[in-house]
């Protein structure tokens, strides 16, 4: 039990780190086009709908295999003809509705009682983002203010790194970027939803927990509800003004119980604007 009543949840991609836009546009893109073959026009219209729906969209932040069935339905309305270069999507979506956590470990565990070449070809395209995502991540700092920030917060609060990443990436990327020391818990994927990840670390603190969710995307402000958490945007473009305001005016409100629904509610709509939404 951590002897204290407060606890600071923080996304990783996006949030501490600027490896949102480089996870897709220099790794799940060019995975999707060497995997499936896609050309001039496809590709083209591929890349721009897979920024459109996972970076600029209410929809940021979602897990991997949701958003690259969002990208391919979108791509099958807008052309008939495309079908022929994308994999089937009702193996994809019986894999979706029927499971609760998505990752390759469920994927591969889906596929031996549901044999399915479209899905094998989802699980190669999975593994081969990963691939380049650590090629183009390698030594990737964190946005600036964010090393402070946290030191800080964890003089008098509880950290929580809460990622819908995979584990091992996260140790890497974290230990790099030389913030663990300020880090009490690291969840990830494997530890379930970022709600789920919250509620996990809200039963190690003592009662009752006041929690604060640092993310950069709708998702994140809807798992931090969930779990009865207020919420922060760090708003993309506006990274490092975002982790500043954080250091010197929100987190010092929050631990005074002064940073309420409606504070937050006027930092989301910066957060939207940003989106698009």
């Amino acid at each position: 039990m951590i002897e204290t009543h407060y606890l600071i949840g923080v996304d990783s991609d996006g949030t501490a780190f600027d490896s949102m836009n480089r996870k897709h546009i220099d790794a799940f893109i060019p995975a999707a086009i060497e995997i499936w073959h896609l050309k001039g026009e496809t590709a083209k219209r591929f890349a721009e709908i897979e920024k459109k729906v996972n970076l600029f969209s209410s929809l940021r932040g979602i897990n991997r295999f949701p958003g690259l069935l969002k990208v391919f339905e979108q791509l099958n309305q807008e052309d008939v003809g495309l079908q022929d270069a994308l994999p089937s999507l009702e193996p994809l979506r019986a894999y979706i509705q029927g499971t609760k956590k998505y990752s390759p470990a469920t994927l591969q565990a889906w596929l031996q009682c549901h044999s399915s070449s479209g899905l094998e070809s989802v699980l190669a395209w999975s593994k081969r983002a990963d691939e380049l995502f650590a090629k183009a991540c390698a030594g990737l700092p964190p946005f600036p203010g964010v090393k402070d920030t946290l030191t800080k917060m964890n003089q008098c609060a509880c950290v929580a790194v809460v990622s819908s990443a995979a584990k091992h990436g996260l140790e890497h990327d974290w230990m790099a970027g030389g913030l663990m020391s300020s880090v009490d818990f690291l969840m990830s994927q494997e530890d379930g939803n970022k709600t789920e990840q919250l509620k996990m670390v809200q039963a190690k603190l003592e009662s009752p927990v006041k929690t604060l969710m640092v993310g950069d995307t709708d998702a994140d402000r809807i798992s931090a509800h969930k779990a009865d958490a207020l919420f922060y945007p760090i708003v993309p473009g506006k990274e490092e003004q975002s982790w500043q305001m954080l250091r010197e005016i929100v987190f010092p409100d929050f631990m005074k119980e002064r940073y309420e629904k409606i504070q937050e509610t006027a930092y989301c709509e910066q957060l939207y604007a940003a989106l698009g939404m």
